[in-house]
């Protein structure tokens, strides 16, 4: 999982391939201090899975790297959530959320499975999930840049809506400017619910 952000990290930062093992190590230690933080964040990570007789053309071309088996299994991606202060590790970015409110952050995909079967939103839900069981408040947030259009659409027809966005200001830290988005969670009175909630929202890869 650690080399899975170093990639995505080093994709974002733009930064060769030869930072990935630096950045691997960075990673690491991040979280080992992430979990020293339970049970007030939590990692989630998805698994893709397919038998080789069921492949279609289009999978194949995505799987080529990798290895011919019977039944292929691959970690897809990952996201963190916090579910109140005292689940964040470092300041995050700006505009910054409420301090208390859940957050969503590090959405990663593996790289030849982005936009194949929805794993992003699969994570996203995931989150939500995990949020309505573990806190006590009804807002979402998350970030995301200004450039990543693709995401971002997805989010709006998830249910989130703009909040703050950066000044420009942040271009003179060479960073790129970001949405702070937020998305009112449904109160459920029990799990059944939960079930109608996500199948409503389901969206189509």
């Amino acid at each position: 999982m650690a080399w899975l952000l170093a990639e995505s990290f080093a994709e974002l930062m733009l930064l060769p391939s030869r930072y990935v093992s630096v950045l691997g190590y960075l990673v690491k230690q991040y979280l080992f201090e992430k979990m020293e933080l339970l049970p007030n964040t939590a990692t989630l990570i998805a698994f893709y899975k397919r038998r080789k007789e069921e492949g279609k053309e289009e999978e194949e071309e995505r799987l080529e790297e990798v290895e011919e088996e019977d039944e292929v299994e691959l970690l897809a991606g990952t996201v963190e959530v916090c579910f109140n202060k005292k689940g964040v590790v470092a300041s995050p970015p700006t505009p910054t959320p409420p301090k208390n409110s859940p957050y969503v952050s590090n959405i990663v995909v593996k790289k030849l499975l982005r936009r194949f079967r929805g794993i992003e939103w699969h994570l996203l839900k995931a989150s939500e999930e995990l949020i309505l069981h573990m806190s006590s408040s009804r807002e979402g947030y998350l970030h995301c840049r200004m450039i990543d259009t693709a995401p971002f659409n997805m989010y709006k027809k998830s249910g989130y809506d703009i909040v703050k966005i950066d000044t420009i200001l942040v271009l003179l830290l060479l960073q790129r400017r970001k949405h702070l988005i937020c998305k009112k969670l449904p109160v459920l009175t029990n799990f059944s619910e939960l079930d109608t909630f996500c199948s409503q929202e389901e969206l189509t890869p």
